[in-house]
């Protein structure tokens, strides 16, 4: 997936409460981005091509290339659960 195109997902979510996680080809699993404690406060395309998202305790740094999903979950009532 395109790095433009993840952060374009994960920017309306910055700040929301709820779960955002990245789908990876080659992990056959999930990766948390931030949970009910920690929400997203920034996202950014990075010059190198590389996405990196912020929370307040801390930072991630990842390649888009092996990415082939964003999901949200959020409290209920707020419209999440679906693959963005």
């Amino acid at each position: 997936m395109e790095g433009r195109v993840i952060a374009e997902l994960i920017e309306p979510l910055i700040g929301k409460q709820g779960q955002v996680r990245l789908l990876f080809r080659a992990l056959n699993g999930r990766w948390t981005l931030s949970d009910d404690k920690h929400p997203l406060v920034a996202v950014q395309l990075r010059p190198d091509g590389l996405i990196e998202t912020s929370r307040d305790d801390g930072w991630d740094v990842l390649d888009p290339a092996d990415v082939v999903a964003v999901e949200w979950t959020s409290r209920e009532g707020e419209g999440g659960g679906q693959y963005l």
